[in-house]
């Protein structure tokens, strides 16, 4: 048997004939829930019923006489607009930092329209086959690219990729201290983020891939080898003037 709790017909359970419950405010006796005693049921104490506070009646809820802006948030702004880095007004040239022994690096520099930026090119990497040259077994590809690496003529990054036929106990390779964007007016700009990489080998050292855009020429990437891989090591850079901020 279902047994249902009714309320007896006319008891005062504190509800009023529409269906609401009724309040006692502080110190009036009207139920308007603002103690202001007027029974004007406002709710903010100034009696107008506009329930803002300020003294002018005008219902606007908010308290203030100006203007409202939305200004958005920022995933309601427009994405930054990508702009090939071949384009870059007064760009002349392209510098990769690569580090090899010594007590720097060695600066390897492409102009803008040059045939080792423009080709990405074909495997396997070789002696008569590379843009850079590193260890022994060691030789490095650098093109316009998207920011997966894959390349691409009117690219916004720059990728260098590369083989290494030496695991440990040798040193990883594709050590990469920087890459620089070479203006006429003598000012450089270094890569502000890592859009992608690839790191291979029991010799590499991922975790260090940011090294790659701190702005120091002393420190370098450790992206491993390629012993045994079809894949090449690789390390792709996004710049301001081109990508925008990271993310």
């Amino acid at each position: 048997m279902l047994t249902l709790a009714c309320a007896k017909p006319g008891a005062d359970d504190g509800r009023d004939p529409t269906g609401g419950v009724t309040t006692q405010g502080e110190s009036g006796s009207s139920g308007d829930g603002d103690g202001d005693g007027s029974g004007d049921g406002d709710g903010d104490g100034d009696g107008d019923g506009d329930g803002d506070g300020d003294p002018t009646g005008d219902g606007d809820g908010d308290g203030d006489d100006g203007p409202k802006f939305d200004l958005g948030t920022p995933d309601d702004l427009p994405p930054v607009e990508l702009v090939p880095v071949m384009d870059l007004p007064n760009l002349e040239s392209i510098t990769f930092y690569e580090r090899t022994g010594g007590m720097a690096p060695t600066p390897f520099t492409f102009t803008v329209n040059g045939p080792e930026l423009t080709v990405r090119l074909d495997d396997p990497l070789l002696n008569n086959n590379h843009d850079i040259p590193g260890a022994s077994g060691e030789f490095y590809d650098v093109y316009y690219s998207d920011e997966d690496g894959g390349f691409q003529l009117d690219g916004s990054y720059l990728t260098i990729s590369g083989t290494f036929t030496q695991a440990l106990p040798a040193g990883g390779g594709l050590n990469l201290a920087e890459i620089s964007l070479n203006f006429s007016d003598q000012t450089v700009e270094y890569g502000n983020y890592v859009a992608s990489f690839v790191a291979l080998g029991d010799n590499a050292v991922p975790e260090n891939v940011e090294r790659a855009i701190d702005g120091d020429l002393q420190t370098h990437t450790t992206m491993g080898n390629t012993v045994g891989q079809m894949d090449r090591l690789r390390v792709t850079l996004g710049f301001d003037s081109t990508s925008g901020p990271p993310g």
